[in-house]
């Protein structure tokens, strides 16, 4: 270490502080020059060696030295925890200590069911402060000496960590031991609770819905030659539906050993007409003829009735048309171009659909192909019925109008003047609202088409339109409340649509060409298969024929995808993303995506079954995360 030079005073200074420390005092010389009599020559001086502090005071006209620390060292001056740059004089009371990263960890899950160890270190070295010549300025630091074990971390100190709780009657021993012996630095789990078992909610269990595709496709070929088939699911006296009780769960316990109670289960809410009749032991029997139609689909409250039939009567023009139907449309024919319906219920059609689009909240029957056409079933045969979708569209303009107009109010009546509300709903449908009206009459036409038999009654909405239409008659009347009402006559209108999404809905046809189909529920292919189409289901997706093809066309599934061959010949890619599995016969020149993981396919595969897990494992260096 070099020798350090200090003016005769301050040296006399520290050699009578450090008296009997000649290890010190051999540090330094005397240098007149060094301290030359600058104000920096005056301030306080600190000395660190052999694991003490040595501080000098300012001489007159200097500053007292600063002192500060880095971790592990905390430095307490007078009593309190420095924790930055800290001016110190010899007058102060200065103390340090160690305080470095505990040698383990224990923690315990938020749901109380587990608890971990987290081994940093099986050793406990002593600490040494780095010597430090003398400074004002000086930053006091700590290095491990290695060459002094204090202590080595052992069960028994971890157990005795434990004595005053519960969690040490379930720790895992031979866990910590691991640990300990082959430390893996993670965090190792050593106790645990046991979850509570949950219950299970009640439910509703259908019994017709195999008889819904039975009956289809036995009247298909009579369908043709009758022209208006009687379509019927279950006689009268006939049990359709079950009601299943909910069930209590079982208690688990946690890591403390406290009680955790099982979540309650979910009891079910049944509505139904006198069309439908519970017995005592939750059967539900038909009082008459005809479909059970079980909307509420996602809730558990559940509406049962009977919707009414419409025949679609057939035509030779090609011009099509639109049906709205609050019940179930049966077609005994091929569908005519620019058809639309929209179903709050089953569809049935016995032929082909061309060139047309159909909504319905249950499910969709076609016997034949689907050719550039758009169906929708269940959640989105509801969502893209019109009086959903439209209203909520509307209704998002009618908010946007009722906005803008209390921005314009209190802009007028900021500058002290008055203005009618009604006036102001007027100037904004003349000007950045003025596409309002329009989109009202068009409700209106829409409304024009609804029965009696739809959810809800309309009269109300529609004399308030009136008001959206000839505002300058109303403008005494109109008010923000009464707009506040107006949307939620239209809130409520798209929720009752909505609630009318049926249960296990399905869309079931031959096949696809250029065509959407989104169903709710289930997509079953009973014929040749689908080819540049766009196939997305809440459920499963099957071909039933092993001559099924599918070929240039994206197919999503919730659940499984059950294929015959994919790709083919075909120039174009097909791409199958499903949830839980993908089953194909042959597949070829296609993408297929299960839990996040893809898979390349260019030459053809037959008999294979892809899942999550093994496009990881089988196929990990094709595989990739799909958000990439």
């Amino acid at each position: 270490m070099p020798q350090h030079t200090i003016e005769r005073s301050r040296y006399e200074f520290i050699a009578s502080m450090l008296l009997g420390k000649t290890d010190l005092l051999n540090l330094y010389s005397v240098d007149p020059q060094t301290f030359g009599g600058t104000d920096e020559a005056k301030n306080g001086v600190i000395i660190i060696q052999n694991n003490e502090i040595f501080i000098t005071p300012p001489l007159s006209g200097g500053k007292p030295a600063v002192i500060s620390a880095i971790h592990p060292v905390v430095l307490k001056i007078n009593g309190q925890v420095i924790t930055g740059p800290t001016p110190i004089t010899s007058a102060d009371d200065l103390t340090w200590e160690i305080c470095e990263k505990p040698q383990y960890q224990i923690t315990v899950s938020d749901d109380k069911l587990k608890v971990y160890f987290t081994l940093y270190r099986a050793e406990r070295y002593a600490w040494n402060l780095v010597n430090n010549p003398a400074s004002a300025f000086v930053t006091v630091r700590a290095e491990m000496n290695r060459e002094m074990l204090l202590s080595t971390l052992s069960i028994e100190r971890i157990i005795a960590g434990f004595e005053k709780s519960p969690i040490v009657s379930s720790l895992n021993i031979p866990a910590l031991y691991e640990e300990l012996n082959n430390p893996t630095y993670l965090p190792v789990c050593i106790a645990e609770g046991k979850a509570p078992v949950p219950g299970t909610n009640a439910s509703l269990e259908l019994l017709f819905q195999q008889k819904i595709e039975n009956q289809f496709k036995s009247m298909d070929d009579s369908a043709q030659e009758t022209g208006c088939p009687e379509f019927f699911m279950v006689q009268e006296g006939e049990v359709f539906a079950k009601k299943l009780p909910p069930t209590e769960g079982l208690p688990g316990f946690d890591v403390y050993g406290g009680v955790l109670p099982p979540p309650p289960p979910q009891d079910l809410t049944l509505f139904s007409s006198p069309c439908a009749a519970m017995l005592p032991g939750g059967e539900i029997k038909a009082c008459r003829k005809g479909r059970p139609r079980i909307t509420g689909s996602g809730t558990f409250v559940k509406t049962i009735d009977f919707p009414q039939t419409f025949p679609v009567p057939h035509s030779d023009s090609e011009a099509g048309g639109t049906l709205m139907f609050p019940g179930d449309v049966i077609a005994a024919h091929d569908l005519s171009r620019n058809t639309v319906i929209e179903a709050l219920g089953n569809v049935y059609i016995f032929g082909d659909v061309r060139n047309s689009r159909i909504a319905a909240t249950g499910s969709i029957f076609i016997s034949g192909k689907v050719v550039d056409s758009e169906l929708y079933a269940g959640g989105y045969g509801a969502t893209h019925n019109r009086l959903c979708s439209f209203t909520e569209l509307v209704a998002k303009e009618v908010a946007g109008l009722r906005e803008a107009a209390r921005h314009l109010a209190e802009t007028v009546e900021s500058t002290v003047q008055t203005v009618k509300y009604g006036l102001v709903i007027m100037l904004l449908l003349e000007s950045k609202y003025a596409h309002l009206p329009r989109m009202i009459r068009d409700m209106q036409e829409l409304l024009s088409g609804m029965s009696t038999d739809y959810p809800q009654d309309t009269k109300i909405l529609k004399h308030l339109m009136e008001f959206f239409l000839n505002p300058g008659q109303f403008t005494d009347q109109i008010t923000d409340a009464g707009i506040g009402s107006f949307l939620s006559l239209l809130k409520n209108l798209a929720q009752s649509i909505c609630q009318m999404q049926e249960e296990r809905v399905r869309i079931d046809i031959a096949g696809s060409h250029d065509s959407i189909i989104k169903s709710g529920g289930d997509v079953h292919i009973h014929g040749d298969g689908v080819s540049r189409s766009q196939l997305h289901s809440a459920g499963d997706i099957y071909f039933a024929k092993n001559s099924s093809m599918s070929t240039d066309s994206t197919m999503e599934a919730a659940g499984t995808i059950h294929a015959r061959s994919v790709g083919g010949e075909s120039i174009g890619k097909s791409l199958l993303v499903a949830g839980r599995q993908i089953i194909a016969h042959t597949i070829s020149n296609a993408s297929v995506t299960i839990g996040g993981y893809s898979l390349e396919i260019t030459d053809p595969i037959e008999n294979i079954a892809f899942t999550a897990k093994s496009l990881q494992q089988k196929y990990g260096r094709a595989a990739s995360s799909s958000s990439e």
